[in-house]
């Protein structure tokens, strides 16, 4: 028998091997290395119309405004309470009030559909040009009608804050995102609907108005008290003052005197009544008064609520981050993972397969 031979099949290099080779081998090295250091700070992300986009975080560089937290407390005026009434009746009314209305329902009643949405827009864009990229932005913002709140431009990052109106807020959204391809663009809308607030203060204005009714019917009654005393009071001083006349035109006797003295002191005591009756309305009028005012004040303070936050409804609060984006960052978006290394190894091979055609084999 023939004994079978257990050599392995040499394997044929080609007899050299070219530049272009070995570039492309370093090349597939490097580009795996960058890809896959953890330290790179490379993800993917997802974007406009289910793009990727390459982020890598530096924290001395301000990042985007997180709005996540936005609450009426926060964007909008605070609630304002109706001031301490003069006395302690009125307190506990301000108390109750404070209590029960000054903090919103977080859920408003399904019966009530209306949406009053106050809409923030973020959105980060990635550009090679980013001093030219902020002045876009901020032409835009001011071509729609919108305030710029703030600007930070530098080399490698720009941000832009601004307001816009609502009304003009679609139309400039669209104009912006075109600024930039949706590679290179991020954007976060949030939207909250302020209903409980405006709920909030729908109540306060009923209960301002009702409670400024109260005190002027409060004290219309004692103003017509105040009257009716006074009426009284003065009608039995006129008399007393009559008989008082009277029997000092009669002549002089024991019985006359003692009359005199009588009615001398009951008038003195009318008359100290009807001063004290002045002095007690003066005092319940300055308070009366208050307590309108007060509630005035309060009425005002909660109408300026609402004014304020119809005109913060009418408004969209947004940011722009700009950041400036190498050629690496670039070709990674665009073939996002180990793409890159993929195609720099494959066209290692097939470099290497036209040196052997090219160059023999040994």
């Amino acid at each position: 028998m023939v004994e079978q031979s257990s050599v392995l099949p040499r394997i044929s290099h080609p007899r050299r091997i070219s530049w272009v080779t070995i570039f492309l081998a370093l090349l597939t090295a490097v580009a795996f290395i960058a890809v896959s250091r953890p330290d790179m700070g490379y993800y993917a992300y997802s974007g406009m119309g289910g793009s990727f986009r390459t982020t890598s975080v530096d924290p001395a560089v301000p990042q985007m405004m997180d709005v996540s937290g936005v609450s009426y407390t926060s964007n909008a005026v605070p609630s304002s309470a109706p001031p301490a009434m003069m006395d302690n009746a009125m307190y506990e009314r301000r108390v109750e009030y404070d209590s029960y209305y000054l903090y919103p329902s977080p859920n408003a009643s399904a019966k009530d559909t209306r949406e009053l949405l106050k809409v923030n827009y973020n959105a980060a864009m990635q550009t090679r040009d980013v001093q030219g990229l902020t002045r876009r932005v901020e032409t835009t913002v001011r071509g729609h009608g919108g305030r710029i709140d703030q600007i930070s431009s530098a080399s490698e990052y720009g941000y832009v804050s601004f307001v816009v109106p609502v009304s003009k807020y679609e139309v400039f959204r669209t104009e912006l995102e075109t600024l930039v391809g949706s590679r290179f663009l991020t954007v976060d809308i949030q939207s909250q609907n302020m209903l409980p607030q405006k709920q909030s203060i729908e109540e306060q204005e009923k209960h301002a108005d009702s409670s400024l009714a109260e005190f002027k019917t409060a004290r219309q009654k004692i103003v017509n008290a105040h009257s009716s005393a006074v009426k009284s009071l003065q009608s039995q001083i006129d008399t007393v003052s009559e008989q008082l006349t009277y029997w000092r035109a009669q002549t002089p006797t024991y019985d006359t005197e003692t009359q005199i003295q009588t009615l001398s002191n009951e008038l003195s005591m009318l008359k100290s009544r009807l001063t004290n009756e002045n002095v007690s309305y003066a005092d319940e009028l300055k308070n009366a008064d208050a307590n309108i005012s007060y509630a005035e004040e309060w009425k005002n303070a909660v109408t300026k609520q609402d004014t304020a936050l119809m005109d913060d409804i009418a408004t969209v609060n947004g940011s722009v981050s700009i950041s400036w984006i190498g050629l690496w960052e670039v070709a990674q978006l665009f073939l996002p993972g180990y793409w890159i290394p993929g195609i720099c190894a494959l066209l290692t091979i097939l470099s290497y397969l036209s040196d052997r055609r090219r160059f023999g084999t040994i």
